[in-house]
């Protein structure tokens, strides 16, 4: 029988919270290409930080909806294989909210105009005030949730019919 761990009942809710902030990301990079490429143009604010904005967006996206959707289920039935997953996919994700975070800090200290700002720079630049909180939000849910996980590999609860070495040594 293989052997299950038991995680905490919140890691359900950080995964949800997880997956939220995926869709989240991705409907504020759709925003955001609606915005600077469409109803902008790319000369007003810039290639780089345009650029960078919207390909950090759609590629993030996936790995925080896919880091939480292992998270519940990791959570639900709790295998070694889930949780060891689990643990790579966050930290996947913490990878790219960190990037994320440092492209989109210097995005936001290079988003400046010369004039006075347009109401397309200004629902720019909260755009990417937004980008930044739902980054850190996700490293600080993914750290949880590797901690919460990694407790769970090395506390592990032993069934019935499961056995250890050292149940086996002192049985025999």
């Amino acid at each position: 029988m293989q052997r299950r761990y038991a995680l905490r009942v919140e890691t359900r809710a950080l995964g949800a919270a997880q997956i939220l902030l995926g869709f989240f990301h991705c409907a504020l990079g759709i925003l955001c290409e609606c915005l600077f490429i469409r109803e902008a143009g790319l000369q007003r604010v810039g290639y780089i930080p345009t650029f960078v904005m919207i390909i950090y967006a759609f590629w993030s996206a996936p790995y925080y909806i896919t880091s939480g959707a292992i998270s519940v289920a990791a959570q639900r039935k709790g295998s070694q294989y889930q949780c060891v997953s689990g643990i790579v996919m966050n930290i996947l994700s913490a990878c790219f909210a960190v990037l994320g975070a440092v492209a989109l800090i210097i995005a936001c200290a290079s988003f400046q105009s010369e004039e006075d700002y347009t109401w397309t720079q200004l629902a720019g630049t909260m755009l990417l005030h937004y980008l930044l909180f739902i980054a850190v939000s996700e490293l600080i849910i993914a750290s949880i949730t590797i901690h919460w996980i990694v407790q769970a590999l090395q506390y592990q609860e032993y069934g019935d019919e499961s056995s250890s070495l050292s149940e086996f040594s002192i049985s025999s």
